[in-house]
C-alpha cells in the first residue's frame, strides 16, 4: 500500500497509529508464571531502519521477535505493525517473515520448494517460480535450487532462509542471531549480504543477536536489553561515544569493561583505595561508575613519570600496572 494512503487511512481507524513506524512496541511485557522476561519496552522502528536488538543470551531477544510474529502473545501492552494493532492478530495474517536460528527451511525438500512456502498471495504458477528465482538470485544461490539442504554448507543454508523472507515480501524481516554457527571467514561476507539486501528491499530488518561488534556494523540504530528493559536505542554512534549503563558498555564487546566506584571529593574523583582522577563536575559526595575497556590500557611505564597527589588526567590502574587517558575513560554518574 502506498504510505500516503496508509496514512489517510489512519485518521479514520482509532485501531491505526503513524503509519511511518513499521513496528511499535507500546509497554510490551512478557511473563512466565511469576518470572517476568521483557518489562515494558516501548520500541519503535521507522521504514527503512536496520535495528539490531542486542543482549545477552537469555534476556529475552528471540521472546520479543516471536511476540512481533505473534507466536507468542504479550502479557500486557501493544503491537502495531505498520500502522494497524496486531496484538492479537494470527501469525499468518501479520506482514512478517522470520529467520528463526536454525535454518528454517525443510530437510526433504529441495531448497527451492522451501524458498517458495515464503511466497504470500495468489499466484499463478510461472508468477510463482519467478518469485522464487528472484530471491534465489539477490543471495546467489540461483543455480542451487535442486539441491537438498544437506548438501549445502551452513552460509549457504543461512542465505536460503534469507531468501525464503525475501520471497515473502513481507514489510517487516525478523532475523534471528542469523550469524550464528556460521564459520569466522563467512561473518563479514554475510554481514554485507544482510546489509545490501535490506536496503535493496522496502520495510524494515529487525536483527537479535549477542555479538556487539555485529551489530554496531549492521545497525542503524541498537536497542540494547538490560534486565528485561530496553537500555538504551540509540545510534552505533551514540552507543559508542555515550553508553547509558556500565551494562550498555559491556555488551558493545569490544574488549572487557573495566568498571570502578568513584565518589566525588575535593574536585577530583576518588576511589575507595585513595586512586584521583580529574572527570565530569558534580556535586560533593556524589557517587559514580567509571569504566573503560580492557583494550585501553597501556603499560604504566610508557605513560609517563609516577603518580601526582592531585587528580590526573590519567587513571591509574595498579592492578593490572597499567594507565588509561582520560578521554578513553567513560563515566556513568548517578
Amino acid at each position: 500500500m502506498d504510505p500516503t494512503a496508509r496514512g489517510r487511512s489512519a485518521f479514520a481507524d482509532p485501531t491505526m497509529v503513524d503509519c511511518m513506524q513499521v513496528v511499535q512496541l507500546n509497554n510490551v511485557s512478557l511473563r512466565y508464571d511469576s518470572n517476568k522476561v521483557l518489562d515494558e519496552i516501548s520500541v519503535s522502528v521507522q521504514e527503512g531502519e536496520y535495528v539490531v536488538i542486542l543482549g545477552a543470551s537469555g534476556c529475552g531477544k528471540t521472546s520479543l521477535l516471536r511476540m512481533i510474529a505473534g507466536l507468542i502473545a504479550p502479557t500486557s501492552g501493544t503491537i502495531f505493525l505498520t500502522g494497524r494493532d496486531m496484538t492479537r492478530v494470527a501469525p499468518r495474517h501479520r506482514d512478517v517473515a522470520l529467520v528463526p536460528q536454525q535454518a528454517g527451511v525443510y530437510p526433504h525438500w529441495p531448497i527451492g520448494r522451501s524458498i517458495g512456502m515464503g511466497v504470500r498471495g495468489r499466484l499463478s504458477r510461472p508468477e510463482r517460480e519467478q518469485r522464487i528465482r528472484e530471491a534465489a538470485k539477490m543471495v546467489e544461490l540461483e543455480s542451487l535450487l535442486d539441491r537438498l539442504p544437506e548438501q549445502l554448507s551452513g552460509g549457504q543454508l543461512r542465505r536460503a532462509a534469507v531468501a525464503k523472507a525475501i520471497a515473502s515480501q513481507a514489510s517487516v524481516r525478523l532475523l534471528d542471531e542469523p550469524l550464528s554457527a556460521i564459520d569466522a571467514n563467512l561473518r563479514f561476507q554475510i554481514e554485507k549480504d544482510l546489509s545490501r539486501l535490506h536496503h535493496q528491499s522496502p520495510g524494515v530488518t529487525i536483527h537479535v543477536t549477542h555479538d556487539g561488534g555485529e551489530a554496531m556494523r549492521l545497525a542503524s540504530r541498537v536497542a540494547v536489553i538490560e534486565n528485561g528493559k530496553i537500555a538504551q536505542f540509540d545510534t552505533p554512534e551514540q552507543l559508542r561515544t555515550r553508553p547509558a549503563t556500565p551494562g550498555v558498555a559491556s555488551a558493545l564487546g569490544r574488549s572487557a569493561l573495566i568498571t570502578v566506584q568513584v565518589t566525588r571529593i575535593d574536585g577530583a574523583w576518588v576511589s575507595e583505595d585513595g586512586r584521583r582522577v580529574s572527570g565530569p563536575d558534580a556535586p560533593t559526595g556524589l557517587s559514580a561508575v567509571l569504566g573503560y575497556y580492557e583494550e585501553h590500557l597501556e603499560p604504566f611505564e610508557a605513560a609517563g613519570s609516577g603518580e601526582s597527589p592531585g587528580p590526573s588526567d590519567r587513571w591509574i590502574d595498579h592492578q593490572r600496572n597499567a594507565t588509561v587517558d582520560h578521554d578513553r575513560i567513560l563515566w556513568f554518574v548517578a
